[in-house]
């Protein structure tokens, strides 16, 4: 590599200008890092990894009473001669299959060794993202560099691709993929440019990739055309490139190696090739992948990830491959009779039209059609396929030099790099990199160092960078403290928080409560359970008649869809389930605006809503400002749980979940002693903690109870007075939209009391909740990135 970097003649901007590219590579990586992307897949790699661990690695469940069974069982070894069934069971192995096991294990080992005190230094998984990009920049850099393109040219393949995929560069297995795929690139162009043994490569580098993530499966997809195309472009070697038929031979000795490798040294051996397959072109495929990231890239409504610079890159690919195909076309003609003519294209220095490399563009144009039919592959697309885009610019820009060189001198050579257009690239980079370099590090500050608006407590990078905060630590701890066990229903992104969160059994590793199911998908549970859990999720077919006409569920109608839960939930044996308090206020939303969904009808038809009959076998029996634990009282585990809270006994992660639980349950009894009761424990779960979730349980007891009404409504309004004179201080704190969000109810509850006479003060009340909605826009605004 050193002489692309040092040879003056092959490189004019060898030396301290490397420098200066190298910068900017570095400065666009760092900004492709920080962008926000929810993190349901950490908190699986979390618990996976602590299981693989302390248990090493195995087909055996240990999360969930709906995942698949460890096997071959004997019934399925039946149809096997007797002799052969070892090796079955020994080679293909079925149940829980977690193609991405070692990066689980990376991430656990990773943020328990660099922790202390028993906490987890979550930040390393923030270093590791980093890491891995920088390696994956620096690949797409070499790649251009190897393909003869300018450090400028490869500085800006590098920066760009890292720009394009970086909505999509979030902390989970599927970013190892974005690293490897350009370094298998690197390793084709090493093959093909420098040295057949190159090929090579690929056996430990495979090795470690189908034991991190099942993206690994791209190295025999990409070796067939890399092969086949490197054969029949042996007879053309004036036209294309090609590592004639020794380099076949090896990429075919080398490709049957590291098959042979995955399957012995990876730990599901044969099945982590056949589940693949599985998961791409099963039956069942289309129906796992209507999820969000599996949706076309050029989507423009799908939340996830932004397509806008792969729709750019896209459209640069085409013009780069026009004026690439159009510039050959330059190349002066050969009179083979005129020995005058020969000598010209025989002369050292002469220059020499650049070859196809068939092979490359194939594997870069496949990488791209992956991309526009799923988004989530956009960042490896770019990844794949920015070095041959610049590659057909710079090779484009040389041909056109050359033929206007020969249209004066007579001879095909490249006329001089202008040193005035060099120091102008040089100088333009350095500024640009200066500047953005600037921009983002004081934005990176704002974002992730400076007090962090949204949360006081768990704000560290991670936290802010994956909105970790509001997974269910706090809840997970209730579990642990009163040693909760048995099965459960969860909202399925939340499934690996809350299988971290509890403590498993150090014998087998099995957590004590079993989720209903989570992100891993495929990998642990049939497309049946999936099914059955968007039909509970979404309240089953008695859901379906308002649904279908767009309308509210009748009160009748709810009774009917909270049965058929209950039934159903009691039929698995499910005595408690958990929700994320966003998907609530999900459904206070859709409820407002009449766009029923599948989600709230399974939120309506249980209780903590106050404007709906949920069943009487469910009571909330947990709560905080992420979080709501419902269970089942009909069941033994259900009465003692409900009795310990209420008596006493039941063990809170701290003093806010317990009083914000008791106010909960006692402001909803219509019964005024216990509502006081209710009130109380509000206060005294605002006072420590000043959320909109203990304001609105202050409000409740205001509008429901009017013996409360003076003593709430007073509390109310010493909160907004204190507010307003501490305004500008309260700003600067961490968990300012909390402050914000509970002045905004407060302004509008004691808005509906002032009577419409009394102009000013309503006014006053109005111009205040319309102030603090504003200002929370702007503060989410300015931290997110």
């Amino acid at each position: 590599m050193a002489e692309l970097l040092n040879d003056k003649k092959q490189n004019p901007f060898a030396g301290w200008p490397m420098i200066v590219f190298w910068a900017a590579v570095l400065v666009f990586t760092a900004h492709a890092c920080t962008h926000m992307v929810a993190a349901g897949d950490t908190w699986v790699a979390m618990a996976c990894g602590r299981h693989y661990v302390n248990h090493s690695v195995d087909t055996v469940e240990p999360f969930s009473a709906n995942s698949h069974d460890a096997g071959p069982t004997e019934t399925e070894l039946e149809k096997y001669p007797q002799w052969f069934r070892p090796v079955v069971k020994k080679m293909h192995p079925t149940g829980w299959v977690n193609q991405n096991w070692g990066t689980h294990a990376i991430f656990y080992w990773l943020a328990k060794t660099f922790g202390s005190d028993g906490e987890y230094n979550y930040n390393m998984l923030v270093v590791w993202k980093f890491a891995v990009n920088i390696i994956a920049a620096v690949c797409i850099f070499y790649i251009a560099r190897v393909l003869d393109v300018t450090p400028p040219l490869a500085a800006a393949a590098a920066a760009f691709a890292l720009f394009v995929g970086r909505t999509f560069i979030d902390v989970r297995p599927a970013v190892f993929s974005n690293m490897f795929i350009p370094m298998l690139i690197l390793i084709y162009c090493l093959t093909t440019y420098k040295n057949i043994k190159y090929i090579w490569l690929i056996v430990p580098f495979t090795l470690f990739w189908c034991n991190v993530h099942g993206g690994y499966i791209y190295v025999f997809i990409t070796l067939v055309p890399f092969a086949g195309f490197n054969l029949l472009t042996c007879p053309s070697k004036t036209w294309f490139t090609t590592t004639g038929i020794k380099g076949f031979y090896h990429t075919c000795a080398a490709g049957i190696t590291a098959l042979v490798a995955t399957i012995l040294f990876n730990p599901y051996h044969l099945t982590n090739i056949t589940h693949t397959f599985e998961v791409s072109v099963s039956k069942h495929a289309e129906s796992w992948r209507k999820v969000n990231e599996w949706h076309p890239a050029f989507e423009r409504e799908n939340p996830v990830g932004d397509e806008e610079a792969f729709i750019v890159m896209f459209i640069i690919a085409w013009a780069a491959f026009a004026l690439w195909v159009v510039a050959r076309q330059f190349k002066p003609s050969v009179d083979r009779r005129r020995r005058a003519t020969r000598d010209i294209f025989s002369e050292p220095g002469t220059y020499q039209w650049p070859k196809i490399d068939l092979a490359l563009m194939t594997i870069a144009a496949l990488t791209i059609y992956m991309a526009v039919k799923s988004r989530r592959f956009i960042p490896v697309a770019a990844s794949a396929s920015c070095a041959v885009i610049v590659m057909f610019i710079d090779q484009a820009i040389r041909m056109i030099a050359a033929r206007l060189k020969f249209n004066k001198t007579g001879k095909l050579i490249l006329p001089d790099f202008p040193k005035q257009l060099k120091y102008f690239i040089i100088i333009a980079t350095a500024a640009t990199t200066l500047g953005f370099g600037a921009f983002w590090s004081l934005k990176f500050k704002r974002v992730y160092l400076d007090p962090w608006p949204r949360d006081p407590i768990r704000n560290s990078i991670f936290m802010r960078m994956t909105a970790s905060n509001i997974k269910p630590f706090d809840v997970t701890q209730f579990m642990r403290e009163n040693q909760l066990s048995g099965n459960m229903f969860n909202y399925w992104t939340e499934g690996g928080a809350l299988a971290f969160g509890q403590e498993p059994d150090p014998e087998t590793g099995r957590t004590p409560l079993q989720l209903f199911m989570d992100g891993r998908a495929q990998a642990a549970y049939d497309h049946s359970n999936f099914i059955l859990w968007q039909q509970i999720y979404a309240g089953g077919p008695e859901s379906y008649p308002p649904r279908i006409a767009n309308r509210y569920a009748t009160e009748k109608e709810i009774k009917k869809i909270a049965a058929w839960i209950d039934k159903e939930m009691k039929k698995r044996d499910i005595w408690l389930f958990v929700m994320p308090e966003s998907e609530f206020q999900r459904m206070s939303k859709y409820h407002s605006t009449k766009q029923f969904r599948q989600l709230n009808y399974y939120l309506l038809a249980l209780p903590g809503y106050q404007r709906w009959p949920g069943h009487k076998d469910w009571r909330l029996a947990y709560t905080d400002k992420d979080q709501r634990l419902y269970i089942d009282v009909s069941t033994e585990k259900g009465k003692k749980l409900i009795s310990d809270v209420f008596t006493g006994k039941a063990k809170f992660p701290n003093e806010y979940a317990k009083n914000i639980t008791l106010a909960n349950t006692l402001l909803r009894t219509r019964n005024s002693t216990s509502a006081a009761q209710g009130l109380k424990y509000a206060k005294m779960a605002f006072d420590i903690d000043h959320t909109p979730q203990a304001i609105s349980e202050i409000t409740l007891a205001a509008r429901m109870y009017p013996p409360l009404r003076k003593d709430a409504n007073k509390y109310i309004h010493d909160f907004l007075n204190n507010f307003k004179e501490n305004m500008d201080d309260i700003a600067k704190e961490a968990g300012y939209l909390n402050e914000l969000s509970s002045a905004s109810i407060a302004a509008r509850h004691l808005a509906s009391l002032t009577k419409k006479t009394d102009t000013k003060r309503l006014q006053e009340y109005n111009r205040l909740a319309k102030e603090c909605v504003e200002k929370i826009n702007q503060s989410l605004k300015k931290t997110k990135w």
